[in-house]
Order: C-alpha cells, then structure tokens, then sequence
C-alpha cells in the first residue's frame, strides 16, 4: 500500500527542510516517554521537537528527563489553558517549513516524518498529508487502516464535513497554514475545526500507510462526558456551516440510535469496520477476522460490536452495497 512519494532521504542533510514536531503535553503519565521516543527515532532527522506542557502536574516529565538532552527538543512551560491554547503557543514558535502533530500518548511509526515529508515535497501545492493509523488499547496496537485518499476524495470529505483522516495523523506546510490557529472555544473538536478550515482552502491528501498508533485511554473525559462533547463538536459544524453559507441545523444521526457504548467511546466500532474493509481489499482476510474479533470483545454483549465481524464474512459485492450507507457516519475521534 505504500505511495509513491519523493523520499527525502536522496537529498543531502544540507537540502533537507527542517520539520517541527509539536506536542501538547497535560498529564500524560508514562505514555509521554515512548512517544517522544518514537519521534526521536525518526528515520528523517532533521526535526525540531516542539514540546509545550501545558500545566502538567503527574510528574511526567520526570520520565523523560534524560531524553531533553537531545538538542532537537525544546521545552515550554505554561500554566494549564487547554490544548487550543497550547498548540497555537506553538505554532507561533514554529522553526519547520513543516509541522507535524504528535498526541503525547500516541506512537509514530519509524518512517512517518519521511513518508508525509515525501509526498508534501513531491506536490507543492499541497498543504497538508495525512496518513492512515492504527489504535492502541490496553496495550495492544491493532485495527489499522490504511486507505489512500487523492486530493478530490480529501475534498469530498470536506464538503461532507469530515476530517480525511485522523487528525494527529497531519503534516502541514507552513507556508499556506501558517498563518491559521486553532479556534481556543473549543475545547474538544478543535482539531475538527481547523483540518475543514485548511480543506476548505487548500488540497491535501491521505497518504495509503499506516505509519501512526492512537492509544485510547478508557477514562478521558471526552469518553465520559460524550454530551459534552457532541456540544463542541455541533459548534465547530455550526461554524463550518456559516463559513459556506450554509443554514446551520443542528446534525442528527439518521442511521438510528447507536449502543450506548458506541456514544460513551465515539464510535469506535467504525474504525474497525474501516480496518476490516482496508484488509479485504488488500486480501488480507485472516488479518480482516483478527481485527473483526477484537471489536467483539470490546463489548460481547453488545451486537453494534459484531458489525465488523459481518463485514469479514460476508461478500465483498454485499459489502459494498451496505457500505454507502456507512460511509455517511462522521469520523469521530476525540479522546
């Protein structure tokens, strides 16, 4: 599934553009230490890590003490005030032509920085690449998906009001997004907010690899609270809405009601269902049936949880004609 995208590594270490890596860092506990780790060991080196800690108060950067000798990194201290915030700091201290996101409790794999840095150089005209990704729960990396987007699938996304990807997947280019922040209201979907704003100006494209790991941490608030947060993301779409000239109405979800689970963890069962379909087209059915009884277990006495597993067995023909209702479920991944 790989792209076929200019791979920096031909040019010398003087030609190389230098790439920022931000991460927002609040209490990330002992997840912080691998995942700073896994952008250090980028295979593209030329990196500028951004790390803004956002009023931590869990010690974790007791953990990574040894690390901050790297002379790539660098370190801002700020009172807590909430990711938006957090992430425009940084953006204003930006040294990259590029810019990537790093959650502080996911997992970039080796060749992610080099795979995206690739495409965006090999098209100018793009501002932003995503990539495909995989979770992380309980320890264990499964479901992945790895789905290329072109440039028209991104827009189509985009005046459907979807994100083309998971959001801390991106690579962005300064030079068209600098000047763009994240909007600090929002204090879930901000994110949401600032991929349809880039979208709606600019091309960008989904990459077809899986070269991210997204943990999903069970006690997060936006789990919790799930009403709290369909409230912020009804803002950012009211605000979509009124930046097209569209009447705002606030979105149902014509599917039907879902479990309860599936509200209390954002429908996280799509992603599997989306993972079963990438392995089915790629042939890869034994990976397809792994991955469609992981979901299953994620709740066994909930049916919403086995439609993964009917998507591994039934006809791709049948499948196909049931995925166009599917695909009308908004990507939903705050954590």
């Amino acid at each position: 599934m790989a792209s076929q995208a200019h791979s920096p590594k031909a040019e010398g270490m003087a030609e190389q553009p230098l790439v920022t890596v931000v991460m927002c860092v609040y209490n990330a506990g002992n997840y912080l230490r691998p995942s700073l780790l896994s952008v250090m060991d980028q295979t593209y080196k030329k990196l500028d890590i951004l790390i803004v800690d956002d009023g931590s108060t869990d010690g974790c950067f007791d953990t990574i003490r040894d690390l901050l000798t790297d002379e790539r990194i660098r370190v801002i201290h700020q009172a807590n005030s909430g990711k938006p915030a957090a992430i425009n700091r940084a953006i204003d201290q930006i040294r990259g032509e590029y810019y990537a996101i790093q959650d502080a409790d996911d997992i970039s794999h080796t060749t992610r920085i080099e795979r995206q840095l690739g495409a965006l150089l090999s098209k100018p005209h793009l501002a932003a690449v995503f990539c495909g990704n995989e979770l992380i729960i309980d320890g264990t990396f499964m479901a992945p998906v790895f789905s290329p987007k072109s440039e028209d699938h991104c827009r189509s996304e985009n005046r459907a009001f979807r994100m083309p990807a998971l959001d801390p997947t991106g690579m962005f280019r300064m030079s068209l997004v600098g000047h763009m922040r994240f909007e600090p209201s929002l204090q879930v979907a901000e994110t949401y907010d600032y991929i349809l704003r880039i979208g709606e100006e600019h091309p960008m494209v989904v990459l077809g690899e899986c070269l991210y790991a997204y943990r999903i941490l069970p006690n997060s608030l936006t789990r919790r609270a799930p009403t709290w947060r369909k409230q912020f993301e009804g803002e950012a779409f009211r605000r979509a809405c009124e930046r097209r000239g569209l009447r705002f109405e606030q979105q149902v979800d014509d599917k039907g009601p879902r479990s309860r689970n599936s509200l209390m963890d954002n429908n996280i069962a799509a992603h599997f269902i989306n993972s079963v379909l990438d392995s089915r087209r790629s042939n890869r059915r034994l990976s397809a049936l792994k991955t469609a009884w992981q979901c299953a277990c994620l709740h066994p006495t909930d049916p919403y949880y086995y439609k993964a597993l009917a998507y591994a067995l039934m006809p791709p023909s049948v499948t196909s004609r049931l995925r166009r209702d599917v695909l009308a479920i908004p990507l939903e991944t705050t954590k």
